[in-house]
Order: structure tokens, then C-alpha cells, then sequence
């Protein structure tokens, strides 16, 4: 690990050569008693029982995310090893990272079994509100069966919270009000809820709303970083209905939404800055927003969920889930008209929906010596895209190939892309032995939208703007072993196959076609993509320790190894368009090149070393992660150099130290976050480079407080002190931006 940071290298030391840290108490594990008085809750776990089942598994639980106060889902997981956040921290602005997948596709995220997959060029990906989240897992890699059509990255499941997670003791009734704020932007957040349930505990639901409204954030130089306000009220309504005994039925129903002048790419770089002339013409208001948008942002989320368990043999769940993105920007009416038409006009709309639905079965089983849980399955999901901007350039406007200026984005075309899929998967046990083999088939079926403007839609053959169906079918095999060598250490390893279809962008992205003297070198649609593969293996040890240093205290370890080989990976057509290519010879280019291809593929390989250590009264961490990636060729000439991964994170070390008061309801701690250097980048001038970071560490100070007592009861105080030293930092997933300055987040609740 590279680092300049004195820091880095002092806490890499203590992680080494300290005991195993680890998580909960083995009393803390079981459920959470009613009691004010209950023990606090210490760190993040990766699994309260080690077993097969949660190999690669990471959690945040409810007291982690309360801790963090975060202010998006991405800044809650970049603290778990292996996870990272990509982009900035402005509203809206932020996907995610996992093992160097970075692609919207390539991680998955599920939220209540309802899928969120947001694809706009240049956008983040995660709108969901942390304040209505109880907790969140994380299966890195591609080594589950549940979900098909990607996910090289991994799989981020959301569970938002529940009336009974709110309700104190024996009541039935209660109402929440929260307040929280935040020093660096001067965010007031307001919250609250009212919940409830049933005599016979047969019914619980709540209603949640909350409001996140602040100013621009600053640097550490004490700079605005404009345009990063925040005005985004969120709801959650939760309704728990059981049936019978075995039978659970779950109805979730959450929005978001936010409103704010924002540059058009918000994961990317500040706004520029408007001229002097500018300002002399504009004056100072008009002339900055005429370097940005107002963009208005509507989040939607439906689920229904039914569990029916009657026996070992039968435990059913069955569920579909609804998501919605909509997203509408519009320029001011002073910006250029005809200086935007690779960033989505002077007025767009996007929606993105997603529809899953699935049925599973879980049997637990014995056939002689061997113990078997045996699960089935089959999803339907369907995710459609719609897309138009208005480009009212004086040509566009007049010209019939632009549509007289509305049509969709060339490269971000309107279409659907449906999925079927099944899958069954084995865990058979003998002794302390567990071999888990999978086996999923899905199908898909893609199909684009005929672009309105005809310079993007040309009906000549020279073009090759094909907006019909593609099909892509195939089989995803997975194998896993599972050895407890003795009662505190287990062993692992699996190895996993499967493949992603290209998406509506990959597939139907086009470029201008006029005539055979007015055309792009590759005009053509990607229908003869064919599909991404990956070959996937991991193998670690994991260890548990209960009385290691005292009779009550915990400790866990983990280690894991893995590497992902990814064949024919999809990417645009750049640089070197075809074998042999050169800038003389391109009007040698055959016609219709498309806008994608298959590249000669990539591997990503790295170390994860997770440890926890708690005790009544004390609690510790550390976690390790190491990434390292190299491309066959490049992105841009297939058949050249390899070239670095761009994508790959810097080595990061997460370590935290705290105590606990039980009995008078005290939480304090530290928490580190040390993040190498990253020099391991593409040469100047290559459209996917990064720019190099510098290593930095991070300091974070946390305290909460649980009053206890019947007066007392239910009421709870929070600080946490981000960046302590207001430590300057470029995250080197970031694309150069500057990080944010020192935050004081203080929250007050009461539950009644």
C-alpha cells in the first residue's frame, strides 16, 4: 500500500499487531429486549451466526446507520471494505463501487424486493433516504443464484424500517419526532413518524416523512461547493398484515423527491465559473445558473411481499416490486441554445421503471447422512426507459433530421429490456462439511425505441440504425464449499460463472447519419453485441472467538481472496475502431460501424481482511481492502497495450475504537478511515482517465445518548464530528473533485 500519510501507517500497524477485533456479544446477537436499558449496540458485523449462508457478506445494521448520519446510502457503505463510494458528494450525485465494478449494472441494488436501477448519462444512481433504511447487506461478487443479468459487482439489499423497530416495550401505539443538523451546509432536517399495531399483533404499520433542506456544502478551504444544496422531502408507509401464523404479508410504499439548480453532471466536476463579461450581463445570479440546470427529481417505490412458512419443507416467499425515477431539467432561458447537445439539450426527460416480480422456496430436508436446504425459484423482471430532450439550436430547429429539436438522446436511447429467469440450488451438509451448487438460466429480451429525429434513425442500410428485439439466453453455474474445521474457524471457497446482456444504452446508442458525405465514422446500433462473462472466485477463513481475553467478550476474523476474469466486455467504439485502423485510412471504415463492441476483457483481483472486538463496556475494528485490475489491451485499442483498470479503488483501512455505558445509556468512539494513494492510472489524455490521489486520512468523532427511566424514556441524542481535522482530500473516484470539510451532525429524538 502506497501512502504518504503517517497516519495510514501507524493505524496499519495496530491492525496487524492488535487482537482480532470483533462484533456483537453472543447476548447481543439474539433479539433486542424491550428495555430502555437494553445494551447498546456496537459495530458493524459481518454475520451475528458464521455459517455458509453469509460467506461475502457484509451488514449495517440500525444503531451503524444511525451512528453515520449520513446523507446518502453511498457515504453509509464506504465505510465496509471493498465497497466504495464514486462520485461527489453533491445531492443525487453518487453510485457505487464494489471490487472495481462501477456500472450501474454491475451492482445491484434491491429495496424492499422492489429493484432501483437509474442509468442517466453522468448521474448517480441511489436516491434512497437513509433515515427510512433499518438495514442493509451486501454480497460482493457474483456468487449468488437470486439475481441474474449482472451484478459482477454485487448485490446491496435495503430493509426499511418497521413499527415494531420503533415501538417501545408493550405499547402499541407511538409518534417520532426527530431534529438533526449539520454545521458545514446549515442543514435542518425534520422528522416524523406515527406507528402502530394490533391487540392480537396481528397488524403493524407506520407512516415516516422527513425533509432534508440545506445550503451549498463547503471544502476544507472553506469554498463553496456550489450547487450541492439540498431541499428533498422523503415518505415511507409500511403496512405488516399476518395472515395466519405462517402466512406474512408486507405492503411498502416510499417516495422521494427534489428540486435544485445542479450542474448536468453530478457526479462529476464543480460548475465553471462565469466569466467576467458575463457577470457584467447577466448580473451574478443569472450568470451562474446559466452554467448549470433546475433539475426536479421524483423517486417512486411499491412492494408487496408475502411469506408463508407452515413447515422445514415449505417456506415460501412471493413478491413484486415497483420503481420509478423521473427526472426533468431545464436550462435557463438565457443559456446558449445550441452548445448542449451532448449533455441532454436545453431541456430533457428521463423515466426509468423497473417492475420485478418472483416466487422462491426454501425446503430443509435429510436424505440419510446428508443435510439439505434446497431452494427454487423464478423472477419476471421488466425495466423500460423513456427519454426526450429539446435541443433548440437555430439548425435543429428548422431542420426535419432533428425533429425541429425534440428527440432522444443519441446516446442514451428510449427502449425495454425484459427478463425471465429460474434457478434452483442445493446445500448439502455432511458433518461440518457444506457443498452449495447452483444453477440459473435466464432469458432476455431487449428492444429500442426508433429514435424521432431521422439523422438518427435513417432507414438507409449505410447507417444501421436497428432499433428492433435482441434476445441473449444462457446458463449461470455456481459452486461453493463450506468447512468448519473446528468450533471457532471456518473455511470457504466458491467459484461462479455468469454473463450480463447489453443494455438499451449499449444496444441502441447511435450515431448521425445524413448521407453517405454527412455521417459519424460509427453510426451504427450495437445489435450484434454479444453478451459480457465472468468467471468469478473467491477463498477466505472466517473465525469467532467468544471469552478470548475476558469471559463476555467476542471476537471475529476474515479473510478473503478473490478474483473476477471478465470476458468480452462491452464498451463504446473509440480510438481504434477496427484492426488496423489509422487516421488516414478512415475512409477505408466499413459502413454501419456500430457505436459498441465487445473488448478483449479485464481482471480484478484483491484482499479483504475484516476483524471486530467487543466487550459490555468496549469495542473495536478494523478492516482492510486491497484492489488491483489490468485490462487486456485498452478500451480504446483492443489489440494495444494493457492498460490499468480505471475503475480499481485505493488501498482503504477503516479502524474504529469506542466505549459503552449500558446503564446509563453512553456510546462514545473514534473512527479512521486511511485511504492509499492511487497512481496506477491511464496516460493524459484517454477519455476514461482518472486523475492520480494522494493518500489521506480521515477522522471521524462519534457520542449518542439514550435517556433511561420512565421520564427519560425513548429520548435520544446524537453527534458525529466528519472530517475532525478538515483534512483537504481529492477521492480518487471522485474524478478530481475536493472532498467536504469538517461537519458537526447533531440529532435530538423522541419517541412518545
Amino acid at each position: 500500500m502506497k501512502t504518504k500519510s503517517t497516519p495510514m501507517v501507524f493505524a496499519l500497524a495496530i491492525a496487524f499487531s492488535a487482537p482480532a477485533f470483533a462484533s456483537k456479544t453472543a447476548s447481543e446477537v439474539q433479539a433486542k429486549p424491550a428495555s430502555p436499558e437494553a445494551p447498546l449496540a456496537a459495530v458493524t458485523v459481518f454475520g451475528e451466526k458464521i455459517g455458509s449462508a453469509n460467506v461475502g457478506r457484509s451488514y449495517l445494521d440500525h444503531e451503524d446507520i444511525e451512528r453515520q448520519q449520513a446523507g446518502n446510502v453511498a457515504a453509509l457503505l464506504d465505510t465496509l471494505p471493498g465497497v466504495d463510494l464514486s462520485g461527489t458528494s453533491r445531492p443525487s450525485g453518487q453510485t457505487l463501487n464494489i471490487w472495481g465494478f462501477n456500472k450501474v449494472q454491475d451492482v445491484k441494488v434491491i429495496v424492499d424486493g422492489a429493484p432501483k436501477g437509474f442509468e442517466k448519462y453522468r448521474q448517480g444512481s441511489i436516491f434512497i433516504e437513509p433515515e427510512l433504511i433499518k438495514q442493509i447487506e451486501v454480497n460482493k461478487g457474483p456468487h449468488t443464484s437470486l439475481y441474474g443479468n449482472g451484478g459482477f459487482g454485487g448485490v446491496i439489499t435495503i430493509e426499511t424500517k418497521d413499527a415494531k423497530d420503533l415501538l417501545l416495550g408493550d405499547a402499541n401505539l407511538g409518534t417520532l419526532l426527530k431534529y438533526s443538523y449539520q454545521s458545514n451546509n446549515t442543514e435542518q432536517d425534520a422528522t416524523a413518524a406515527i406507528f402502530g399495531r394490533s391487540e392480537d399483533r396481528r397488524f403493524d404499520g407506520l407512516v415516516y416523512f422527513t425533509q432534508r433542506e440545506s445550503d451549498d456544502l463547503r471544502k476544507p478551504n472553506g469554498d463553496l461547493f456550489r450547487f450541492s444544496a439540498i431541499d428533498a422531502p422523503s415518505s415511507l408507509a409500511k403496512l405488516n398484515i399476518r395472515l395466519t401464523e405462517d402466512q406474512l404479508l408486507t405492503l411498502t410504499a416510499m417516495q422521494s423527491r427534489s428540486s435544485a439548480w445542479a450542474p448536468f453532471a453530478a457526479l462529476g466536476e464543480d460548475a465553471p465559473a462565469p466569466t467576467e463579461a458575463e457577470i457584467n450581463k447577466f448580473g451574478w445570479d443569472e450568470a451562474w445558473k446559466r452554467k448549470v440546470l433546475y433539475r426536479d427529481q421524483e423517486d417512486t417505490t411499491y412492494s408487496a411481499k408475502w411469506r408463508f412458512n407452515p413447515s422445514p419443507l415449505i417456506n415460501m416467499q412471493a413478491s413484486y416490486g415497483y420503481s420509478k425515477t423521473n427526472q426533468h431539467d431545464q436550462r435557463s432561458a438565457s443559456a446558449s441554445v445550441g452548445s448542449f447537445l451532448g449533455s441532454l439539450g436545453n431541456e430533457s426527460w428521463a423515466t426509468y421503471t423497473d417492475k420485478l416480480a418472483e416466487l422462491r422456496n426454501e425446503s430443509m430436508f435429510s436424505s440419510g447422512p446428508f443435510a439439505h436446504v434446497l431452494s427454487v425459484g423464478t423472477q419476471w423482471h421488466d425495466n423500460q426507459r423513456d427519454t426526450l430532450m429539446y435541443y433548440p439550436s437555430s439548425v435543429a430547429l428548422k431542420n426535419s433530421t432533428y425533429n425541429f429539436g425534440y428527440f432522444q438522446p443519441y446516446y442514451m436511447p428510449a427502449g425495454q429490456q425484459k427478463t425471465q429467469g429460474v434457478y434452483v440450488q442445493d446445500a448439502v451438509s455432511y458433518g461440518d462439511v457444506t457443498l452449495t451448487a447452483a444453477l440459473r438460466y435466464d432469458h432476455i429480451t431487449a428492444e429500442g425505441v426508433p429514435n424521432r429525429a431521422l439523422r438518427y434513425n435513417s432507414p438507409l442500410a449505410a447507417a444501421g440504425h436497428d432499433y428492433s428485439e435482441a434476445r441473449f439466453e444462457g446458463f449461470s453455474p455456481r459452486l461453493g464449499l463450506f468447512w468448519k474445521a473446528n468450533s471457532n474457524l471456518s473455511l470457504f471457497a466458491d467459484i461462479s460463472q455468469t454473463w450480463r446482456a447489453p443494455t438499451i444504452d449499449e444496444l441502441y446508442s447511435s450515431e448521425y447519419y445524413v448521407s453517405s458525405d454527412v455521417h459519424s465514422s460509427t453510426p451504427g446500433t450495437s445489435r450484434a453485441l454479444d453478451v459480457e462473462r465472468i468467471t468469478a472466485a473467491r477463498l477466505g477463513a472466517m473465525w469467532n472467538q467468544q471469552g478470548l481475553l475476558s469471559a463476555n467478550d467476542d471476537a471475529q476474523l476474515r479473510f478473503t481472496l478473490y478474483q473476477n476474469r471478465v470476458a468480452d466486455n462491452i464498451g463504446p467504439r473509440l480510438g481504434v475502431l477496427v484492426p488496423g485502423y489509422s487516421f488516414d485510412s478512415r475512409d477505408k471504415l466499413p459502413p454501419a460501424l456500430s457505436n459498441y463492441r465487445n473488448l478483449s476483457g479485464f481482471k480484478t483481483e484483491g484482499l479483504e481482511i475484516e476483524s471486530f472486538y467487543n466487550t459490555r463496556y468496549f469495542f473495536a475494528n478494523a478492516s482492510l481492502s486491497m484492489q488491483y485490475g489490468r485490462r487486456n489491451g485498452s478500451q480504446r485499442d483492443p489489440w494495444g497495450e494493457d492498460q490499468p483498470v480505471a475503475s480499481i479503488a485505493p488501498d482503504k483501512l477503516i479502524m474504529g475504537l469506542g466505549f459503552k455505558l449500558p446503564e446509563q445509556g453512553i456510546t462514545a468512539g473514534w473512527q479512521g478511515k486511511f485511504v492509499g494513494e492511487q497512481d496506477k492510472v491511464l496516460a493524459v489524455g484517454n477519455v476514461y482517465r482518472l486523475p492520480p490521489s494522494k493518500g489521506y486520512g480521515l477522522h471521524t468523532l462519534f457520542a449518542s445518548w439514550q435517556g433511561r427511566g420512565d421520564v427519560l424514556r425513548g429520548l435520544e441524542a446524537r453527534l458525529t464530528i466528519d472530517n475532525v481535522f478538515n483534512r483537504d482530500y481529492q477521492p480518487y473516484l471522485s474524478e478530481g473533485v475536493t472532498g467536504v470539510g469538517r461537519n458537526y451532525k447533531i440529532s435530538v429524538s423522541k419517541i412518545f
